[in-house]
This record gives structure tokens, sequence and C-alpha cells, in this order.
């Protein structure tokens, strides 16, 4: 799925009650498990806590984990490491110079919000496909990604109308304002989860049109919307693209000034090929980055998802969708569409979305719904965490700190490990840059594989001189 760049994740770090509080100079193992302790020595001691006592010598590292007759909620121990969980071995009495305060945060996800941009054929071909859609944004869509709890927003870039006249798009409530039956004279646009780009998409320039809306260079019908559909974009927000067509791709831009762009892959199903599809795949991208690169990244680091309804050949069974790792093909569905779309499928392929065959109109229920699911599962987890503030009286020491990771099923823990720079940078990694944690790209990748897993970040301080 996607690489890093677009973790702009906003993470909720909650402290949590129960802070653990060490011994420095009690053993190397001790010091080193919390990081950044300051001040203390080696040597006897003893001494007791808040709920037992005990004597021990700080001076050998002993064994692995926690040793010691006394029990508390964070007291170091002879040897071990620390123990999260809150008991620990027995060590000698704290003071303000001697000790330093390690928190532990839990990171409290939160999904990014999702903006879904549909891009709707109003070619003469299309009734029984928008019927299909209208039938399924509501129940099978909206509502799904609605209950996932994700901030979602729906924009649709096609002809308002009747299906079955004009073979264009009307959505009714709840996603949309109100009924299409009688068909409202404007779109039914519902704020802040629905709007409508009301413009005919033609057979083959969807995608030159969705550039050339993008800033409102060409406007909606009925209405002004200066900046185009990028009015309605959150910047923070995954995008997914959807596009229901059963034709290709022939068109040129016209906004773009010396950027401007020629797409065509109509020939490909005929020369047995997807080389059409796949330079115009990457014109695309490049066109799209280049625009608006606050709203959907770089080619490098995409910040948008890609899925196709084209005239693709069916899989097996027919609800099942082509993955990303399937490549793109020439082979199409017939009857029922005009050209494979290979420029759609490379977009998919591209950028980790899916694939379905637009013939298959028993079928949109499923295929809405796993489209939705995707969205869920696509907006994930952000890999920047903002360092919080210190207890009073204390300083954070940012080069030591841990981050644990542990997986939904239960998996080993894993520590991940800190790194100077992006450039030093390896796999179960991570860096501090400008008051940010910010987890290095393959260590985002496996962590956005998991949204239920746990990540808990610790962090040393040491006391303020009075």
């Amino acid at each position: 799925m996607r690489t890093v760049a677009p973790p702009n994740w906003k993470v909720h770090l909650k402290l949590s009650t129960k802070t653990l509080v060490a011994l420095c100079g009690l053993g190397v193992v001790a010091a080193a498990s919390l990081g950044g302790c300051s001040g203390g020595n080696g040597g006897e001691s003893s001494g007791d806590d808040a709920s037992g006592s005990g004597s021990g010598s700080g001076g050998d590292g002993g064994g692995g984990g926690t040793t010691g007759s006394g029990e508390g909620a964070g007291d170091l121990g002879t040897g071990g490491g620390l123990d999260i969980g809150g008991t620990s071995g027995t060590g000698g009495r704290l003071d303000e110079g001697s000790a330093c305060v390690a928190t532990k945060l839990q990171a409290n996800y939160e999904q990014r919000p999702a903006d879904i941009i549909f891009l709707i054929d109003n070619s003469g071909s299309m009734t029984e496909e928008i019927e299909s859609v209208q039938r399924n944004i509501n129940k099978n869509f909206a509502d799904i990604i609605e209950a996932s709890g994700i901030d979602y927003r729906v924009i649709m870039i096609s002809q308002h109308g009747s299906h079955s006249a004009t073979q264009s798009v009307c959505v009714a409530e709840p996603l949309g304002s109100g009924p299409c039956d009688p068909l409202p004279e404007t779109p039914n646009s519902n704020p802040p989860h629905f709007y409508q780009y009301n413009v005919e998409v033609e057979s083959l320039n969807s995608l030159c049109l969705a550039l050339d809306t993008l800033k409102g260079a060409i406007q909606p019908k009925g209405e002004a919307v200066p900046n185009g559909w990028s009015e309605w974009l959150r910047p923070d927000s995954l995008k997914v693209f959807v596009e229901i067509t059963d034709d290709g791709v022939d068109c040129s831009t016209t906004s773009l000034g010396e950027h401007n762009i020629t797409l065509e892959d109509v020939l490909d199903d005929e020369n047995q090929n997807v080389e059409g599809g796949t330079t115009s795949a990457a014109r695309f991208d490049t066109a799209l980055t280049q625009v608006a690169p606050e709203f959907f990244g770089t080619p490098d680091a995409r910040n948008y998802m890609f899925f196709s309804f084209v005239g693709i050949e069916v899989n097996t069974p027919a609800t099942e969708p082509w993955p990303a790792d399937q490549p793109v093909t020439w082979r199409q569905c017939r009857p029922g569409s005009v050209d494979p779309g290979t420029t759609y499928q490379a977009l998919s392929v591209m950028t980790g979305g899916l694939r379905y065959p637009i013939n298959q109109f028993a079928t949109y229920d499923a295929v809405f719904q796993a489209i939705a699911n995707s969205v869920i599962s696509g907006a994930k987890l952000v890999c920047e965490i903002e360092v919080p503030k210190a207890p009073g009286g204390h300083s954070l020491e940012l080069d030591k700190v841990q981050i644990e990771f542990t997986p939904s099923d239960g998996g080993t823990k894993q520590i991940f490990t800190q790194v100077k720079s992006p450039e030093d940078c390896s796999a179960m990694a991570f860096y501090e840059q400008d008051g940010v944690i910010r987890l290095c790209e393959d260590t985002c990748v496996a962590v956005r594989q998991d949204n239920a897993a746990r990540m808990e970040l610790l962090y040393g301080c040491s006391v303020n001189p009075d």
C-alpha cells in the first residue's frame, strides 16, 4: 500500500496513570532500559518503597527479567530490565538528585479521514451501471464506512440527472440531501459528507476531466466552485478514486499549461498489450502529483488509491476483485464493455487498489461492500507522533526514546531501534526530528498492516537543576 509520506497521522497520546520511577546507577541494564537517567552511583544499598521492602546489590546485572524481593509499581531491583506491568525488585531509596522518570505512553490510534472521489462515465452505454451505483452507494458503501467511525467524504464527478434518460447520476438521501423522485433540478450535495461536481463525463475523458476540474478550470453546471473540487479535499485525508466506465482513455488536458498531457490506451486490446495504459497511468500520476501534491503526495510517496470498475475479464468467483499483485491485462469482459481500461487498471496496480469487471451488475452490492472495507483498512494509522511534554521539573532525553510494538494477533513484542536521521533508517526503526517521532519507511509500512496493534512510547527524562 503505501509509502510512508502520506503518514500525516494524527496520533493522540494519552498519559498512563502508571508512572515508572527508576533509580539510576543501580545497574547498567536498568539505566539502559529506561534511557536518560543522570546522577547516582553503584554500590550496595537497601531501601523500601510504598508497598514493599527488600534489599539487594545494585552492582551486578544478574539475569534477565526482574529480580528481588520487594513489590511495587515501578521500582527496579537488582539486575534485570524494566517490567512495564509494574512489579520489579527492590533497590535503594530515591532522591531528587538520583531519580529519573519514565512515563509509559499509550498510542491511541486514530484512523485518517478518507475522501472518496467517484468518476462516473455518462455515455449512452452506462444506464445499468449507473442504476447499480445509485442502488448501492448508500446501503453498501456509505453506511459501511459510516459505521466504521471513519470521517469520510464522497465527491462525485459526474453529470446530475436521470440514469435512464440521460445516463446521469442522482444520489438520494441519506448520503444525498434529499430524494431523487421527483428528480431535483440540482445535485443533492450534502456537506460535509457528499458533494457532486456536475459535469458530463464522456466515454474516454474522465482522467483528463478530473485534472481540468480539480482547480476549477472547468466549472460545474449551475454553481460556482472557484477552486474546483479541490475545495472539498482535506490535506490530511487518504484520497480514494473509484473509476466507473466501460471504455478506455483517449483525451488531452487543457488547463495545465506546459504540463498538459495526452492519454491513450484504446488500442491495447487490439494490440494485445498494455503499453498505452502503462504509459498513460504514469503520465496521469505525474500530472496529479504536480498539480496538487498537498493532496495527492508525490510519485515516490503517493497519498491516493485508485479502484477501477472497468472492462476487465471476470475473476473466479465473479465477486472476487483483481488484486494489485496481479498484472494489468488487455483481456476484457464481453459482453458489457467496450475496452479493458488498461490505464485505470495500471493506476490500481500502481496505488494498491482493486479492479472489478463492470458488467457484473448483480454483484455490485458485494463489490461496493468490498471497496468500503478497503477504504476502512486503507485509512491507516499515521507514522508520526508528536513528542509529549515532560513531567514538571524534568526534561526529556529524546536520544533515548523507546518504542514497543505489540501485534494484535498476540505475536512477539518488538522493540524499535532509534536512528539519528532518515538516511540511517533500517527495518523496525524510528528517528526524532523537529519534536516529532517518525517511524522509518519500512517500519511504517509494517505498522500500517495492523490497525489493532498496540504501540507504546517510553521516554526517559533527567531532573532539571534548580
